[in-house]
């Protein structure tokens, strides 16, 4: 029975290689013009909807919920439209063997939020700074009201990803604190995570 489940894993690991680089292929292929129309956003999203393995992690659950968001009201505006190919865009910047380890990838991960509400949110630092030290991105959040965590909760507003990365990141975007900021945001979790640039354009 153990060699089964174990016969089993290994399967599932295959398929979802399999199917990210076909999701990389599909990928290359709608953004090669640079014009991103509707017919290719609705076949990416009916081509996630059939592939619900690698719709579920990453990338394809990052790319999913963006083209769901995209089509969820019938509309897409140009706006939409170009964050949705620059999504793919960043997908593509590296081949499948390096897309763990692209310094790209880690904008995904990132959300586009216009604006930082300090006063009373509360901010969890990770990765390293161009701004400064740590300590001195810690102050300037509590010098604008803001609560700085050590850890990743389920009631935290920001957790703001230092733009000179970090050694302790694995897969990519993926460091310990992006990885179960992430999972929270699947649970439906407000977190949001915040890119150094966009935190420093707030300051």
């Amino acid at each position: 029975m153990a060699n089964f489940f174990a016969r089993q894993g290994v399967a599932y690991g295959n398929q979802l290689r399999q199917s990210c680089g076909v999701l990389l292929g599909l990928a290359n292929g709608v953004v090669a013009d640079r014009i991103l129309n509707d017919t290719e956003i609705q076949f990416l999203a009916q081509w996630l909807e059939q592939n619900d393995a690698i719709a579920s992690v990453w990338p394809g659950d990052v790319l999913h919920q963006r083209i769901k968001a995209v089509l969820a009201d019938g509309v897409i505006t140009e706006e939409e439209r170009a964050h949705l190919l620059q999504t793919l865009t960043l997908l593509i910047g590296g081949q499948l063997e390096s897309l763990a380890t692209s310094p790209q990838v880690n904008q995904l991960a990132m959300d586009d939020v216009q604006e930082i509400a300090f006063a009373g949110s509360s901010f969890c630092l990770t990765g390293t700074f161009a701004f400064g030290p740590r300590n001195a991105c810690t102050r300037a959040i509590e010098q604008r009201g803001g609560e700085i965590k050590t850890s990743i909760l389920k009631s935290l507003d920001y957790l703001i990803v230092g733009g000179l990365g970090s050694d302790e990141w694995k897969h990519g975007s993926f460091g310990t604190k992006i990885q179960k900021a992430v999972d929270y945001k699947r649970a439906g979790e407000h977190i949001l995570i915040v890119h150094e640039d966009r935190w420093a354009a707030a300051l």
